[in-house]
């Protein structure tokens, strides 16, 4: 959204700021509870929580408006840690526990999650003003669907063995850490819609929107088959990036990656841009990158029923399941995108041959106890996609 007149009056208004809440209608009941907010509406939850939101959005009410003030925080020991990252058992949102009343954040997405401020090599609560570094996720545990049980209670390790993989093949990613309490564990990702000042005396938040925000869409149409956005607009979008070559590359390079180790949730607002001076923009890091295959099997899912949140170009209409994708419909729809299929082949030959390394890489650096049917289940399947290019 231009910050530019005329005022913007449409239903991209609502949908913004929309997007800056958790997707989940429990989480958000929760967050009724918690501050008896009027109601579920955006504005209503954002007064309650919006101190720090997504890229450079901070609420405040007009009876407290906002003031530049110096770090404050409060040091978590283990046994408070593992209260922030438990609360959602207890029905209380986004980690914010009721003696923390100055502890407020919004934090976007599906999966129980909360944000933390990490300093001085501790994990702190903000207070006041105070920005947070990292989102913390919690395992997604199970989840009951008409024809299968999927077992996500190891998302944590996937995610991280996930992220890693694409660092090792060059891709731009945030760090992420495994963060262990006695009795819980969870992923925690460094936030690139912030950043410390030079003296590291204070921390800045940058100016993100995601791809749904972007489009003025609301995030229950955040998949393409729900219509939302697919590669054909995101990648016009790029087109005006003041990175635009680069992006455009990396973007379609990323699509290959998903497709090779199973990533199903690359849905609208998995994509994000950073905002820059006098309204430039520019593609962000990856992110939230999971795969389907630890699903496979037993009592989960078949490989026929995996399928890529935005699909490939096809004879008839688009290609979404990944078993059924070749090399071709990517060349296909480099060429519908107006992106060369030389260089589209050249990415496909690139990742066939930088990825045995990269899996070595990542294998050999994994953390003691690491679930070897997490790694072993992406890595082979990842492997045997491979092989079609």
């Amino acid at each position: 959204m231009r910050l530019q007149l005329p005022p913007i009056t449409s239903d991209a208004v609502i949908n913004y700021f929309d997007n800056l809440l958790p997707d989940s209608p429990q989480v958000r009941d929760r967050i009724v509870a918690r501050y008896k907010a009027s109601s579920k509406q955006p504005f209503d939850l954002l007064k309650e929580i919006g101190k720090d939101s997504v890229g450079a959005i901070a609420l405040f009410p007009p009876e407290h408006p906002y003031k530049k003030e110096p770090l404050s925080y409060e040091i978590l020991d283990n046994k408070k840690l593992e209260a922030v990252l438990s609360a959602y058992k207890s029905d209380i949102p986004l980690g914010m526990l009721k003696e923390e009343e100055d502890f407020r954040i919004s934090v976007a997405g599906a999966q129980e999650k909360t944000a933390l401020l990490f300093i001085d090599g501790q994990w702190c609560i903000p207070k006041g003003n105070t920005p947070t570094t990292h989102i913390i996720k919690l395992p997604i545990g199970e989840i009951p669907q008409a024809s299968a049980t999927l077992d996500l209670k190891d998302s944590v390790e996937n995610e991280y063995l996930c992220i890693e993989l694409a660092k090792a093949l060059g891709f731009a990613v945030p760090s992420v850490n495994i963060i262990k309490t006695d009795n819980l564990k969870a992923l925690a990702v460094e936030r690139f819609d912030r950043r410390w000042t030079k003296d590291r005396a204070g921390l800045l938040r940058l100016p993100q929107e995601d791809i749904c925000q972007v489009f003025g869409m609301p995030s229950s149409i955040k998949y393409e088959s729900q219509g939302g956005p697919g590669i054909e607009q995101i990648m016009k979008l790029l087109m005006g990036s003041s990175n635009a070559l680069e992006d455009r590359y990396s973007f379609m390079r990323f699509q290959v990656f998903q497709w090779i180790i199973g990533a199903t949730d690359g849905h609208a607002k998995n994509f994000s841009i950073y905002i820059d001076r006098g309204g430039s923009y520019r593609l962000t890091p990856f992110y939230d990158i999971l795969s389907a295959y630890p699903l496979l099997g037993g009592k989960g899912l078949n490989i026929r029923q995996l399928k890529l949140a935005m699909g490939l170009k096809a004879t008839k209409g688009k290609k979404y399941e990944i078993n059924k994708i070749l090399p071709r419909h990517f060349l296909d729809t480099a060429k519908a995108v107006n992106f060369s299929q030389d260089k589209m082949q050249r990415i496909m030959d690139e990742m066939k041959g930088a990825l045995p390394k990269a899996i070595s890489q990542v294998r050999a650096n994994l953390p003691e106890g690491f679930p070897e049917h997490i790694s072993n289940s992406i890595f082979e399947n990842a492997k045997k996609i491979i092989k079609k290019i």
